[in-house]
């Protein structure tokens, strides 16, 4: 390990904001620059435009030389997926975060599902259409529910779970008629429904060895109830009960270390985050909902506030190939996180809402997601505004904390879910 390390991290929403909180706070840092970050980091870390360029591999690579950055962080999947951490290895500077081989575990779910076959993964039954005509004539054959998702990345919303034919067809109509996820649905993969509950699992990974932070549990549903259209995230509460230790055992033995040793069978070992996304059956059984290849977004802002460990030091082990397979050490305690979003959220956010954010007090923290400052003002930039986290002994606790917090504020064109923690509750 490094004396002190240079950081450079990618990314500008609330995810990046929590890593960026938890970086700060390490011993082993140096110096933390941040691109293109948003109103809630310390300006001084932020770089604009002008600095550095993520899209051409010759400018990034020599920012990265000339400022001698020890390791670079990547938040969000988009720059995984088009291969941010080749162009650092071939710089010679360590990345947390898989190449782009391996981010097609979540740049493309028809991938996800072969890899997961090879190694035995339990997960739904599907198939694969490139055509609207072949998928609707087999989704009129299969028994309903099904999932229909758009094959590429599309910012969690290219998820439809279908209970009826009319919901089916229209699902396929966004995806290859109106082309609404453009090429991402270039293909669609329909899968048989998971009963049971879902989980969120963070797995750091050196590509052999592994280290599980605590389990979440995310509300994707926009409104109360797990009503409305899917979002990227709502909120979301750790540790969830319904990973127990038999259930964690489980996860490990039938999908983790699987899934990392078809990656090395591959030759392309998994190096970075893997999230995964569990639904756990009533009779305890973990099948797998979905890979993707970086930290989840909101559930990252309240499970790193249970990590009682350097996370600076656990990223530069993966990076560099040097992270051990352990148990991390985590605070005997139970954080949230509830999502302020703007409204019109999913399908067209109100922006350039005025904000005033009171300053949090006690446990509770709040971070910056889709803001920006506009002069002195603060203003919101896209449909996830705020996260606002606690972090207390019991989880009715910590709701209460995040709720008074939001109960205290005036937030206009805004709203959040009541009801995030339900289930555990």
């Amino acid at each position: 390990m490094k004396p002190k390390i240079k950081v450079l991290l990618i990314g500008g929403g609330g995810r990046e904001h929590a890593i960026a909180t938890s970086i700060l706070e390490s011993t082993n840092l140096d110096e933390l620059k941040v691109f293109p970050g948003n109103a809630g980091f310390p300006e001084g870390i932020l770089l604009n435009k002008d600095q550095i360029n993520i899209f051409d591999e010759m400018q990034f690579s020599a920012f990265l030389k000339s400022n001698h950055i020890d390791l670079v962080v990547v938040g969000p999947e988009d720059p995984l997926v088009f291969g941010m951490a080749d162009w650092c290895e071939r710089a010679g500077v360590p990345c947390f975060g898989p190449s782009a081989y391996c981010a097609q575990i979540e740049g493309s779910k028809h991938f996800a599902k072969e890899m997961m076959q090879k190694a035995n993964v339990p997960t739904a039954t599907y198939a694969v259409f490139k055509d609207y005509d072949s998928a609707w004539s087999y989704c009129q054959k299969q028994s309903l529910p099904l999932v229909v998702k758009a094959d590429g990345l599309a910012a969690g919303k290219g998820v439809t779970v279908a209970f009826q034919l009319t919901e089916v067809k229209q699902a396929l109509e966004d995806i290859f008629i109106t082309q609404k996820f453009g090429s991402s649905g270039e293909k669609v993969v329909i899968e048989s429904f998971l009963e049971g509950e879902e989980a969120s699992l963070f797995v750091l990974t050196d590509g052999e060895h592994y280290a599980c932070l605590p389990a979440a549990q995310d509300h994707k549903r926009a409104f109360d109830g797990d009503l409305g259209p899917n979002t990227g995230g709502m909120g979301a509460y750790a540790p969830a009960p319904i990973v127990t230790a038999e259930i964690q055992k489980q996860i490990e033995t039938n999908i983790i270390e699987p899934i990392l040793g078809a990656f090395q069978k591959e030759g392309h070992p998994y190096k970075g985050l893997l999230y995964v996304g569990l639904m756990i059956s009533p009779k305890g059984e973990a099948n797998v909902v979905e890979f993707n290849c970086r930290f989840g977004d909101p559930e990252t802002q309240c499970v790193l506030r249970l990590l009682n460990e350097d996370l600076l030091t656990l990223l530069y082990q993966s990076a560099t190939k040097n992270l051990e397979t352990r148990e991390l050490r985590t605070k005997e305690a139970t954080s949230a996180v509830v999502v302020l979003a703007a409204e019109g959220y999913p399908e067209a956010p109100k922006k350039g809402i005025p904000l005033e954010i009171p300053e949090p007090s006690g446990d509770v923290k709040v971070f910056h997601a889709g803001t920006k400052k506009q002069d002195t003002q603060i203003v919101s930039t896209g449909g996830r505004i705020l996260g606002i986290t606690s972090i207390s002994k019991n989880l009715q606790d910590t709701m209460n904390q995040c709720y008074d917090y939001l109960a205290r504020t005036d937030f206009k064109n805004t709203f959040y879910r009541k009801d995030i923690g339900r289930r555990a509750l």
